[in-house]
């Protein structure tokens, strides 16, 4: 007669073998780390599996990354979402209220952000510049001719009905006139970039005098909406900026010299951080299938 205790160890041997056989194949995933030989042979499954296609799982975990994970249309779906671009906008829009609080003056905010001697050579630099354009702009539209014409349109006009201005009509007038542009446009190039460079720099000083807050305030008064502007250039960088920095970055080739670098137990700390769940389940599986076994070859035996 079937042994009722058979019932009970029948199982239980059957949950300890699947257990341990989980177990064991678990831990041939990490150990050995390093082959073993007995004389002179190396053994089968030495080493580990993870520790003997490590090349392997880098190559493999650095194409995921950077053809599944954060492949190019995936970071760009996550960066360019709705939720993403109302953050750069409420951020945008917190900054310039708080800018339009500030009572920095432009020339100080300058000088705290790249330094009093760089600022003053930038501002050198901008009103020479401006100045310059100025002073060409205004020799290139001859404003001696500008001048004389309209004076002497002026003067026609005066004495169109007088006796005088019918006496004289233009033979006169003309000559005088060319003599005034000629006058004019030698003292504009004589003395016309000190008088343009003295404006520039007033409105440059001016400018500098302002405040953040001012500017800002300006800015807006304009009709500039600086938080939608700010959502603008950020997805126009992410659209135009992402893939270069995505192929300069070569991020399969980071992520596997990055395993290929690390320690065969780093390796294991790492998956275990990752899958130490999953792997106590396949060892407690084992057990259950084990159990499951035992029962049905129990029952088998005891009919």
């Amino acid at each position: 007669m079937f042994a009722y205790w058979k019932l009970i160890t029948t199982p239980l041997i059957g949950a300890v073998i699947g257990y341990a056989t989980n177990w064991v194949a678990v831990k041939m995933l990490f150990r050995p780390q390093k082959e073993v030989r007995l004389f002179g042979r190396q053994l089968p499954f030495t080493p580990g599996v993870i520790p003997k296609g490590k090349e392997r799982l880098a190559r493999a975990v650095g194409r995921a990354v950077e053809e599944k994970l954060l492949a190019r249309e995936v970071l760009q779906e996550v960066l360019l979402s709705e939720e993403k671009k109302e953050v750069v906008r409420k951020a945008a829009a917190d900054m310039l209220e708080r800018q339009k609080m500030s009572q920095e003056t432009l020339r100080e905010a300058a000088e705290r952000i790249i330094s009093e001697e760089k600022t003053e050579h930038f501002l050198e630099r901008a009103e020479e510049t401006v100045t310059d354009m100025i002073y060409d702009k205004v020799l290139q539209k001859n404003v001696g001719e500008i001048i004389a014409d309209k004076v002497l349109e002026i003067a026609k006009e005066k004495l169109k009905d007088s006796m005088f201005g019918m006496m004289l009509g233009g033979s006169l007038l003309e000559p005088i006139a060319r003599q005034v542009e000629e006058k004019i446009n030698e003292y504009v190039a004589e003395y016309g970039r000190p008088v343009v460079e003295q404006m520039v720099r007033e409105e440059s000083e001016n400018l500098q005098a302002k405040t953040v807050g001012e500017l800002f305030e300006q800015i807006e008064d304009s009709g500039v909406d600086l938080p939608a502007l700010a959502v603008e250039q950020y997805e126009s960088l992410v659209r135009t900026r992402l893939p270069v920095v995505l192929d300069s970055l070569r991020l399969s080739e980071i992520v596997e010299e990055r395993i290929q670098a690390m320690d065969v137990s780093e390796v294991e700390e790492l998956m275990l951080s990752i899958m130490k769940k999953e792997l106590g389940a396949v060892v407690n599986l084992g057990a259950l299938i084990g159990l499951i076994f035992g029962l049905v070859n129990a029952a088998i035996l005891y009919i």
